[in-house]
């Protein structure tokens, strides 16, 4: 007979649990917002789009969170409103190499279905947002369509995007125009066609414990000037197009089809701990800028397939101000990972035109073939000194290629 009775009650709970749950995964009045509880599907398959926007406007009402459990959600760009969080558990790891990860790319992914937006996931002029935890696939859909877009007009942001993996964009795996105070974390920005992180008229910010790899243009980028598809309006309105005052600590920066990361008419950006690997032009190039701190980092064979300036690990012109102090620099010389046409790098650290500046104290064993700190000439009350180089020797091999032989 108790027996009986405990199973009554056990069952009362159940059904009293079930009923709860329900009501709160669709309660708007509830901190998180069951996306699939407004209608959407996530099977790749079905337009997840309405779902969202009433989702977001749920959480609007709330200063709620759209959590998205595991699926592929189908979706067109969409704006995305101020104070909500976007919350997945995605779960990303890097690749595939061994074929046996088919949920690499992660669980909780939001897919584009068409291109025509300036972003999947577009925070315009809104702040207080986070994006925490999806994987966004571009499909490659569209004209320079980014992953997430954020810009302001006169006030901070405060927009942080973290946990995401953002790939294959037409455009920038985050493009931040002008946007003011944010957070980029722990996210891998991997298969855009143009940069990993667009940092054009950005500034105030974090960049912390990132992966920017194999992306077609520059891992990390501020352009310094307005890009064409500006409108006189949109100009005016931007005012500054650099990058100014953002704290790069701690990323991963790899095989970049343009190269690590270029700052033109940059100020007071601070580039430590991070790993600048193997991309495809210069390991960091800064143009026309102003008080950078570049230090404690590792730059290890930059300039791949370049064969002018660009094949270099540091590459400084026109700038004031500038401390590149206390990083190693090396080449790798017998690296196989990659065909070696000619002994790249040639230079570890290019110098022209400096004012102020400081270049000391570098570890350089055999961090470029032909020179380890290249002074162009033009620097005034500047100091280039006790860098340790040890230039490398390189023999070609007969049939092709070269070999380290010290």
């Amino acid at each position: 007979m108790n027996s009986k009775k405990n199973l009554v009650n056990v069952l009362i709970i159940f059904v009293v649990v079930l009923v709860n749950t329900s009501i709160y995964s669709q309660n708007p009045d509830n901190t998180f917002l069951n996306i699939k509880s407004f209608g959407a599907k996530g099977d790749g398959k079905t337009d997840d789009t309405p779902a969202l926007l009433k989702a977001m406007e749920a959480a609007t009402q709330t200063e709620g969170t759209v959590y998205f459990p595991h699926g592929n959600y189908l979706i067109h760009p969409v704006k995305v409103p101020s104070h909500i969080t976007l919350l997945g558990y995605s779960a990303w790891a890097y690749a595939n190499k061994d074929k046996a990860d088919k949920d690499y790319i992660g669980k909780t992914i939001l897919t584009a279905n068409s291109g025509n937006g300036r972003a999947l996931l577009d925070l315009d002029n809104n702040r207080g947002i986070r994006i925490i935890g999806l994987t966004l696939d571009g499909k490659k859909l569209g004209k320079r369509m980014h992953g997430i877009y954020a810009r302001h007009s006169g006030c901070e942001q405060n927009n942080n995007i973290e946990d995401c993996r953002i790939q294959h964009f037409s455009g920038s795996g985050i493009r931040l125009e002008r946007s003011w105070v944010f957070g980029v974390r722990r996210c891998l920005l991997m298969f855009n066609q143009e940069h990993g992180v667009d940092v054009t008229g950005g500034y105030d910010g974090w960049m912390i414990d990132n992966q920017f790899t194999a992306n077609g243009g520059f891992g990390l980028f501020a352009r310094g000037e307005p890009h064409p598809d500006k409108t006189d309006e949109e100009i005016k309105d931007l005012k500054f197009f650099g990058g100014a005052s953002v704290m790069v600590t701690a990323n991963r920066i790899e095989w970049n089809k343009k190269g690590g990361i270029y700052l033109n008419k940059s100020n007071s950006m601070q580039i430590t701990g991070c790993a600048v690997d193997h991309n495809f032009g210069p390991g960091i190039k800064i143009t026309n800028g102003t008080a950078h701190t570049i230090s404690g980092n590792l730059f290890r064979s930059n300039g791949v397939d370049s064969q002018d300036d660009a094949c270099s690990q540091i590459w400084l012109e026109n700038v004031n101000g500038v401390s590149v102090t206390g990083n190693s620099i090396w080449g790798w010389y017998n690296r196989k990972e990659h065909k070696f046409e000619f002994p790249y790098p040639f230079y570890g650290i290019i110098a022209k035109n400096l004012k102020g500046s400081v270049i000391s104290s570098n570890a350089m064993y055999h961090s470029s073939s032909k020179e380890g700190v290249s002074d162009r000439g033009g620097n005034e009350s500047s100091i280039i000194k006790d860098n340790a180089y040890v230039k490398p020797k390189i023999e070609k091999i007969e049939g092709g290629g070269f070999r380290l032989v010290n």
